[in-house]
C-alpha cells in the first residue's frame, strides 16, 4: 500500500491541495494527447503512412499488420487498415489501465507508476515524428496511457481525507 500524498499545510490553490491542479493539468495532457490522435490517425495512416512508397520503412510493420489481421481478419485495403489500427489505439486506451493499476498495487507505487506512463507517453508522441518509428510509438502510447489512467484518478482521492467535504468537489474539476 503506497502512503498517500500530503501537501504541505497552507499550499492550497482555490481551496484545494496545489496537488490536485498538478494531476488535472497531467490529465488534460493526457487527454489532449489521446483525442489530438483519435482525430489525426485514421488521416495520417490513409494519407501518408499506409501508402506502398512510405509502410515499407515502418520498422516492425509487416508483423504488426499481421497480428492487427490475426484479431481483424484480412486488412484489403488502407482504410481498413488505418481502421483496425484505431481500433486497436483506442480498445488499448481503455484496457491496458487493469494493467497499470495491477503494476501501482504490486510493485511500483500509484506516483512512481504515473511518472513512468507520462514518460512513456511523451516518448510515443515524440516517436510518431519519425515514420519507421510508428509501431514503437503506439506501442509507448499503450505502455503510458496503461500506467497513467488508471492510477492518476485514484490520485486525486489521496490529496483528501475520507470526510472531506471538498473531495466530491475535486473530482468534479478533475
Amino acid at each position: 500500500m503506497t502512503a498517500a500524498f500530503t501537501p504541505p499545510a497552507g499550499k492550497e490553490v482555490l481551496g484545494h491541495p496545489r496537488g490536485l491542479w498538478y494531476l488535472v493539468s497531467a490529465e488534460v495532457g493526457e487527454r489532449f494527447s489521446y483525442y489530438g490522435m483519435q482525430a489525426l490517425l485514421v488521416l495520417y495512416l490513409t494519407q501518408y503512412l499506409l501508402l506502398p512508397e512510405n509502410s515499407e520503412r515502418v520498422a516492425r510493420f509487416v508483423p504488426f499488420r499481421l497480428f492487427l489481421e490475426g484479431i481483424y481478419g484480412e486488412l484489403a485495403t488502407p482504410v481498413t487498415l488505418a481502421a483496425a489500427i484505431t481500433g486497436l489505439y483506442s480498445a488499448g486506451v481503455y484496457f491496458t489501465p487493469l494493467i497499470g493499476g495491477f503494476i501501482a498495487d504490486r510493485w511500483l507505487g500509484r506516483t512512481m507508476t504515473v511518472t513512468l506512463g507520462a514518460l512513456f507517453m511523451v516518448a510515443g508522441d515524440f516517436l510518431l515524428a519519425f515514420d519507421v518509428l510508428f509501431v514503437a510509438a503506439i506501442s509507448c502510447l499503450f505502455i503510458g496511457v496503461g500506467l497513467f489512467k488508471g492510477n492518476i484518478a485514484t490520485q486525486v482521492g489521496e490529496l483528501y481525507g475520507p470526510d472531506d467535504l471538498r473531495r466530491a468537489t475535486a473530482f468534479q474539476t478533475y
